[in-house]
């Protein structure tokens, strides 16, 4: 099955394309590394999505959101930005449906990874796209916004 055969899929690129396209175009390096990241793991979670299975944990999509995870939690350790914060909470409520159906293997995926899911993946994807447009392209012997002056404290002390 290919990873656009449906129109939320279509959407959902989309959203992504615009988010990481800003994050790409006017942000530094945490919203660069996140907006690839993003694009890696959604290309990797349309091929490794198993669609015939119906019920229970999606053991390969779920490793790859939590690499996304483990990028997300090293951007908002790494930067002095306040959106990573927000992508790493709204990702880890995706990562805790998801481990819902570790728990009850009732639970359909489709309920819990599309429905649910989605949201926080669109909301994921809003803390990118809105973290990275303020972002100012910078002059080719200007410093980056995240360099702190050399007398300035770590901006995470």
């Amino acid at each position: 099955m290919s990873p656009l055969s449906y129109l939320y899929q279509w959407a959902s690129l989309a959203a992504l394309l615009i988010a990481t396209g800003v994050a790409l175009w006017r942000g530094g390096w945490p919203e660069r590394l996140a907006g690839a990241a993003m694009i890696l793991a959604w290309f990797a979670t349309g091929f490794l999505y198993n669609s015939h299975q119906r019920f229970g944990p999606q053991t390969a999509v779920f490793l790859v959101d939590v690499v996304l995870m483990l990028v997300l939690l090293f951007i908002a350790m790494r930067s002095n930005r306040w959106w990573p914060m927000w992508a790493c909470g709204f990702h880890g409520l995706s990562l805790i449906l998801m481990l819902a159906t570790l728990v009850d293997p009732k639970i359909p995926n489709r309920a819990s990874l599309i429905a649910g899911g989605g949201v926080f993946s669109y909301l994921t994807m809003a803390a990118l796209f809105c973290g990275a447009l303020p972002g100012r392209r910078l002059a080719p012997n200007a410093s980056p916004p995240d360099a702190a002056p050399p007398d300035a404290a770590p901006p995470l002390t």
